[in-house]
């Protein structure tokens, strides 16, 4: 497994990069999703809100054609299944059907 799955409980608390201390998702700001240089994505169940390039090449499918066939979407399964060799998911409630966020952060692998 070359990804750790942390479970934030509460939707409305900011997301800081534990690399750099920066938020990535500060609700305070108007453009509330402010991925640094660690971000490797921020997806909801429903879509992408952003996504590395170097995150989407280790991909089993592209972001297109993900979102082509948005009916059949498993986010997670999509963003666990990826190649990228070490890295984060941060698991938020949306508080509506279920539904998830996932913030990806490429974290240094420890010796």
């Amino acid at each position: 497994m070359s990804y750790q799955l942390i479970q934030q409980p509460d939707a409305d608390a900011n997301v800081i990069c534990p690399c750099c201390q920066q938020a990535i998702i500060d609700w305070s700001q108007e453009q509330y999703i402010q991925p640094c240089e660690h971000t490797l994505f921020v997806a909801l169940d429903l879509g992408f809100e952003y996504i590395a390039d170097v995150f989407e090449a280790t991909m089993a499918r592209s972001v297109d054609e993900i979102h082509a066939h948005d009916d059949q979407l498993n986010m997670f399964q999509e963003l666990t299944t990826a190649s990228f060799p070490h890295y984060l998911i941060i698991r938020t409630d949306l508080g509506v059907q279920d539904l998830s966020r996932y913030i990806g952060i490429a974290v240094p692998e420890s010796n």
